[in-house]
């Protein structure tokens, strides 16, 4: 057996664990998640949840934890049973739904989780990846919505949840494309997990840019193939996916930026707009008989429609679409994001 414990976003943390196709699953805690799989190779790509590992027996750890030094337990009574049970050395008190780095490093963490099971935390969230593709851009402007690197790689997860097992697809001939490029979050995930990758937008200057400082980071992967180009969403597309099957994954801006002060007025000119942008998306999804998962804006405390024209647009064209409930949500942000998923 396995647990994890969840991201600030359960709903969406659930949603990409089935990549690992997670069965008989139960809650201990809040937050917390056990469950088992056949896929526990792919947990590492898991990253909308804080921590995972395996489950024990308390009997166990004595023999797991022989050789450990230090272990980070989350409450001052359990550290002392620990200590008196199965004899730790030492341990040291940490939160679980943070990273103590000395813990990571050169102990391990145990979490008490229900009926004499403890979880022994083995992976941690990547947030050095995180930081050299978010932090520090030669490429970047007020104009943009930057997608969160994190939110862009548990996108590609969501739908390789739905295909990855499927004996039909040649993961070898899978090319991620992101039609809304910007600052290119999205190709940078694909080449780190070893997928192909296309990238187009109006204006690919930004995206140019970060590719030269993100090819030299210590996550980058030469022998996958990428390629950016100039597109208009509103124009067909080339013949730039022959032989592919296409996975597309993106955001587009979440419209002009938006406060308290805003006006109802405003916010419905805004989401006219973006329907009009999302309408000719659609268009390109239905052209290349690809799937979608991506992102619209959801005005906090305001009418929202764009979910449901979306929705009617693409059943007129024989595009299915649902939509995880949860929003993706950032504090005192007045934008947050739905994320979208076509058939």
């Amino acid at each position: 057996m396995y647990f994890a414990v969840l991201g600030k976003n359960p709903e969406i943390s659930m949603a990409e664990l089935q990549l690992v196709q997670a069965k008989e699953i139960s809650y201990p805690k809040k937050g917390i998640v056990i469950f088992d799989t056949k896929y526990s190779e792919l947990l590492p790509q898991l990253w909308g949840i804080i921590k995972a590992g395996i489950v024990v027996k308390e009997k166990e750890l004595q023999e797991l934890l022989a050789d450990v030094k230090i272990i980070g337990i989350q409450n001052e009574a359990n550290g002392k049973h620990l200590k008196r049970t199965v004899w730790i050395r030492r341990y040291k008190l940490v939160d679980i739904f943070h990273t103590d780095r000395e813990i990571k490093t050169k102990g391990k963490e145990i979490i008490n989780l229900e009926n004499g099971l403890y979880g022994i935390v083995e992976q941690y969230q990547n947030i050095e990846l995180y930081e050299a593709i978010d932090f520090g851009k030669p490429g970047r402007s007020m104009e943009m919505w930057m997608m969160p690197a994190k939110l862009a790689h548990m996108m590609i997860n969501i739908w390789l949840a739905h295909f990855i097992h499927d004996s039909k697809l040649d993961i070898e001939k899978l090319c991620i494309y992101d039609p809304f490029a910007w600052s290119w979050t999205t190709w940078m995930l694909a080449n780190y997990l070893g997928y192909d990758s296309l990238g187009s937008d109006i204006k690919i200057d930004y995206a140019q840019q970060n590719f030269e400082r993100r090819k030299t980071t210590k996550f980058y992967t030469p022998d996958k193939e990428f390629s950016i180009f100039t597109h208009d969403i509103k124009e067909p597309l080339e013949d730039q996916f022959k032989d592919k099957d296409v996975l597309v994954i993106t955001e587009w801006r979440l419209g002009p930026i938006v406060t308290k002060s805003t006006s109802e007025q405003d916010i419905q000119k805004f989401q006219e707009w973006v329907f009009e942008l999302y309408k000719s998306f659609l268009d390109r999804i239905k052209e290349l008989w690809a799937i979608a998962v991506f992102t619209i804006p959801r005005y906090l405390g305001q009418d929202n429609g764009i979910e449901q024209v979306l929705t009617k647009y693409g059943t007129k064209i024989w595009l299915k679409i649902q939509s995880i409930s949860e929003l993706y949500s950032r504090e005192g942000q007045q934008v947050a994001r739905k994320i979208m998923i076509t058939k």
